[in-house]
């Protein structure tokens, strides 16, 4: 076939439809392709946005049930216990300077309450943060944390739970020993157990730390959900979700929040990159 014949088609009129065809086929496929790009991308966004949603809700229930622990339960018991252990000490002292006779019995009465270990949704809630998301090293290790301070918990009240029970049915011991087995001090022959001293400090401790914990997890998985959702509203248009925000209500929390300095070792781990 002559130059000439191959001219004469390509200039025909079959191979410009054709050409023209196959160049809209392709334009059409590639606008396919980039809808369904985009239409990825726009169920990736609405997923982080809702198992963060999720996430904050979950650790709110972790936060209230803490809250409330501690409120109805472990701040009265463990204020009131330190506060009577240090009677004690103070009225060991006098014994020992003469200022009260030696034979005069310390009055107190042992507070040997049932503590309900909280139902939390930690499970989920850890499945979301190791799973679901793509969060900072600081709100892993925060909800690893969380984790541990509930699990002690839990380990915590079981070891008070025995005591509770060993110290009721002893009868055999006098009174004195019950006094120092309660508040951990020495007692007969230089023997001293600190059980129950050590499971209401670890109650007292382990609380503020699941409230402390659980409430930074609540702050920083909105301010990583208000990330992505500026992300997502600066990529497309029409974007309704939103992120929770949790709102701490005073008359609920007064006098309850641990204070962060506790914490500044723990946080100076996660410094924010500038």
């Amino acid at each position: 076939m002559s130059w000439g014949n191959l001219a004469a088609i390509a200039n025909s009129g079959f191979t410009t439809s054709l050409v023209g065809a196959l160049a809209g086929a392709y334009a059409g496929a590639y606008a396919a392709q980039k809808n369904t790009e985009s239409n990825k991308v726009r169920m990736e966004f609405q997923d982080q946005i809702r198992n963060t949603n999720a996430a904050i809700t979950l650790s709110f229930m972790v936060f209230n049930a803490a809250i409330e622990l501690k409120g109805q339960q472990t701040k009265e018991l463990c204020d009131a216990y330190f506060k009577k252990k240090t009677e004690l000490e103070r009225f060991i002292e006098k014994g020992r300077t003469g200022d009260i006779p030696l034979d005069t019995s310390f009055e107190f009465q042992a507070d040997l309450r049932i503590i309900p270990f909280p139902t939390v949704p930690i499970d989920a809630l850890r499945s979301l943060l190791y799973e679901k998301l793509s969060v900072s090293a600081r709100l892993l290790a925060c909800v690893a944390t969380l984790d541990i301070a509930l699990c002690s918990i839990d380990k915590t009240i079981a070891t008070r739970d025995e005591f509770i029970a060993s110290f009721k049915s002893n009868k055999d011991i006098s009174e004195g020993d019950r006094t120092a087995l309660y508040f951990g001090l020495p007692y007969g022959q230089g023997r001293m157990d600190t059980v129950y001293l050590d499971s209401i400090t670890g109650l007292q401790d382990l609380t503020n730390d699941t409230i402390f914990f659980s409430h930074m997890l609540c702050k920083d998985l909105e301010t990583h959900g208000n990330k992505v959702l500026d992300k997502f509203k600066a990529q497309f248009k029409g974007v309704i979700e939103q992120i929770h925000a949790i709102e701490l209500l005073p008359e609920k929390t007064a006098g309850l929040m641990p204070s962060q300095d506790r914490y500044l070792q723990w946080l100076s781990g996660f410094r924010e990159r500038k």
